[in-house]
């Protein structure tokens, strides 16, 4: 209980004293006196912090991004596309030159197909116009002839032999070829001509020379032997290996 009382005492002392330091600041300092009392001074007061910045939210960063990446992967989608509108057009255009190309190709093989059946038909009409004439040469009756008419006219100069008689080379030619369309469709193959000049023997009545067959695989070049009558018609056509 002293204890406390003391304390009250002195605390009372002190606040006693204020008034008298603040004076004593005024007045001056007396030799050999006690030092002025220091009462510390009320310490400043502290600034307030300042706020942080607040940091940009990752959110909009973030969806900016990702716009940006989209935007890129739709460009590069668009030229993709572009490049491969680019070929399918150009393969389009390439079928349909390669379409035109084999439309042609098929009207040609038409066109030579329906000159070939021609030609084999004015063969065969020649050819049985031909043997008709030679069976109604066969068949037809002598001429009788009385023994006053037959002094009347005058005995026929004897022909010459029919081995002497020259044959046209041009038809010579013409018909051997003729020939050898005709063997070459029974082939299988489109088309034969005579790959040079053939060469005529008369004396054995025959056409020899370099015949080129074509077909769809490509061609083929065989010798030939054409034989002749003294009219220039084909009796025998034969391909040489």
């Amino acid at each position: 209980m002293a204890r406390h009382l003391a304390l009250a005492t002195l605390a009372a002392a002190m606040f006693c004293a204020l008034p008298a330091a603040h004076a004593q600041d005024d007045m001056p300092e007396l030799d050999g006196g006690p030092p002025p009392l220091q009462i510390p001074k009320p310490a400043a007061p502290r600034p307030a912090p300042k706020p942080a910045p607040k940091p940009a939210a990752p959110a909009a960063t973030s969806s900016t991004h990702a716009l940006k990446a989209d935007q890129a992967r739709l460009v590069r989608q668009a030229d993709a596309q572009k490049a491969e509108q680019l070929r399918l057009d150009r393969q389009a255009a390439e079928l349909k030159a390669e379409q035109a190309r084999l439309d042609a190709r098929a009207a040609q093989i038409a066109t030579e197909e329906r000159r070939l059946a021609q030609l084999r038909i004015d063969q065969e009409a020649t050819y049985t116009q031909k043997l008709a004439e030679l069976e109604r040469q066969r068949i037809a009756p002598p001429v009788q002839r009385t023994q006053a008419q037959s002094a009347e006219i005058p005995a026929a100069p004897t022909p010459p032999r029919a081995r002497l008689t020259r044959i046209n080379y041009e038809t010579a030619r013409r018909a051997c070829t003729r020939a050898g369309m005709d063997e070459a469709v029974d082939r299988d193959f489109y088309s034969a001509r005579y790959e040079s000049a053939p060469r005529l023997f008369e004396r054995e009545r025959e056409l020899r020379g370099l015949m080129r067959m074509d077909d769809g695989r490509g061609y083929l070049l065989v010798d030939t032997v054409c034989q002749l009558d003294d009219d220039g018609m084909v009796l025998n056509f034969e391909m040489l290996r």
